[in-house]
């Protein structure tokens, strides 16, 4: 299998870590990209490595922001309207809140995360991205905050992540912008942080080297895999027969997936940034601040404020509300954001899986052509573990992790 030919559709983290992985390991790769390399959710993210994270699904969040759901500056928004996809996104999200499925997410995404964590040590090595290592702090007003967030480190802990409990006085050490009274923090410490945008764009350059084939700018309209015939891919202008192909078009895949015979429960969750010069005194690691749920990633020589969650369906309209929470959110907790000159405003799609777990895998019905996508809010932190593991499992047929649990077609049962 090493002389595959494969094609990978998308050109997010996840499709260039895949075609990356696969060019190493020695197949013939080309990338198809509707519009430019990293021209999707992952150029804006909030830049943030965290392996160890909790998935948006826990008992009883729905219920405790059912009166704010359809607030615009609220977290979480979702405005009222019919759309029958959603409504059943939603009821798998509710069955998938309940204690033991939480717990068998969040072991999951500690799994790939620890992985994928190891590689961006070793890219760190290869490339400049803006890689830093410096653990994230986790900031809250309030004590009831503070217990939350320390139930969620204790339960992390037994999944291999190490923390600590910090006081208010140690929060304003570790940053001295947060000037608001804290009730304190918790300091994790396996977690860095990254420009996103050049992590891909470099990621590609070196996939390149690697005899990858980059093309932008390509739609594709049909994928189509038969029996043991080739893999036929036909895109706006052309028709290519592969050996393997990869379905990694983030929110989209669900569109392609269905030529296929698969459905999957992915909802475009649209999630904002907005880029501040940096206020003196700036952040100096990651933080979190956690009733906002406002990230703050001190990135080059900006601060990206990101975060919220929107589920609107497929557009890229920005609402000045979502964007102003950003500032307002982080406003609460330290002085000079809502004046800060601002850089940049800008939102994307992420692929939500109403379980919290991504879909890696190949199609039941076309085994030659596999799925990546449904990563959520952790598509930076596990790109590269997931390119990794696709490349082993389309070449080997074997992957170094067991992804049985990560099967794209586990909602048809």
């Amino acid at each position: 299998m090493s002389e595959s030919r494969v094609v990978v559709i998308g050109g997010g983290v996840i499709g260039v870590s895949t075609a990356y992985y696969l060019a190493e390991m020695g197949a013939r790769v080309t990338l198809l990209e509707q519009n430019k390399i990293c021209s999707g959710s992952s150029q804006g993210n909030a830049g943030q490595l965290t392996p160890g994270h909790m998935p948006l699904n826990q008992p009883g969040v729905i219920w405790r922001n059912l009166s704010l759901l359809m607030k615009r500056s609220s977290p979480l928004y979702i405005p009222m309207r019919w759309d029958w996809g959603l409504m059943c996104w939603l009821w798998r999200f509710h069955k998938a809140c309940s204690p033991p499925r939480v717990r068998r997410a969040t072991e999951l995404l500690a799994l790939l995360g620890h992985a994928s964590f190891e590689l961006f040590e070793e890219f760190k090595d290869r490339f400049d991205f803006g890689y830093h290592r410096l653990g994230r702090l986790e900031v809250c007003l309030s004590k009831k905050s503070l217990s939350e967030v320390l139930h969620e480190a204790e339960l992390l802990e037994g999944f291999g992540f190490t923390w600590r409990e910090v006081s208010a006085d140690e929060v304003r050490e570790l940053e001295p912008a947060v000037t608001t009274p804290v009730a304190g923090g918790v300091q994790f410490h396996e977690s860095a942080y990254c420009n996103p945008a050049t992590f891909v764009v470099e990621l590609s350059r070196a996939a390149a080297e690697r005899g990858v084939e980059l093309r932008e700018h390509v739609e594709v309209k049909q994928v189509l895999a038969n029996g043991s015939g080739p893999v036929r891919i036909t895109t706006a202008d052309d028709q290519l027969e592969v050996d393997r192909a990869v379905v990694a078009g983030g929110a989209w895949t669900p569109r392609l997936a269905r030529q296929l015979d698969l459905r999957l429960p992915i909802q475009p969750g649209k999630g904002y940034h907005l880029d501040i010069e940096a206020p003196q005194p700036g952040i100096r690691a990651p933080t979190l601040f956690v009733e906002e749920r406002v990230f703050a990633t001190p990135i080059d020589d900006f601060v990206r404020l990101a975060g919220t969650m929107e589920l609107s369906g497929f557009n890229l309209r920005q609402l000045p509300a979502r964007i102003r929470q950003l500032s307002v959110g982080a406003g609460r907790y330290m002085e000079g954001i809502e004046s800060a000159p601002v850089r940049s405003r800008w939102c994307h799609l992420r692929p939500m899986a109403p379980d919290g777990v991504p879909m890696i895998g190949p199609t039941p019905t076309s085994p030659k052509v596999w799925i990546a996508s449904g990563h959520g809010m952790l598509g930076l932190t596990q790109g590269p573990i997931t390119g990794k593991l696709v490349a082993e499992g389309i070449l080997t047929g074997k992957t170094s992790l067991d992804i049985a649990a990560l099967r794209p077609d586990r909602f048809t049962n």
